[in-house]
Order: structure tokens, then C-alpha cells, then sequence
């Protein structure tokens, strides 16, 4: 009997270790999402190049 409640504490804990595991996995993936620089265009987002139109006879 004292053998099913080690064995069921060991899966316990290896459980929470996994969850914790996969929990800072995910918070560092986002930390880093965040931290990371975005390209900056010399333009605003909405401004564009103006077309010259030529006009062919």
C-alpha cells in the first residue's frame, strides 16, 4: 500500500514540474515577443509614394 501512495506522489510532482515547465516556457515566449524591436520605415504607416502617370498616344 505504501508503494501506490510514493508512486502517486512521484506523478504528482512530475506533474506540477511539467506544468511549471510549460508555464515558463510560455511567459518567456512572450517576454521575448515583446522585447524584440520592430522595423521602423522612414514613412508613416499610411503615407505612400506618389505615381506619375505618363500618358501614352
Amino acid at each position: 500500500m505504501e508503494g501506490v501512495v510514493v508512486s502517486r506522489q512521484i506523478c504528482l510532482i512530475a506533474l506540477a514540474i511539467r506544468q511549471r515547465l510549460v508555464f515558463e516556457t510560455i511567459w518567456s515566449l512572450i517576454g521575448s515577443n515583446r522585447c524584440r524591436q520592430r522595423s521602423t520605415t522612414s514613412k508613416p504607416e499610411m503615407q505612400s509614394d506618389t505615381i506619375q502617370f505618363v500618358h501614352l498616344r
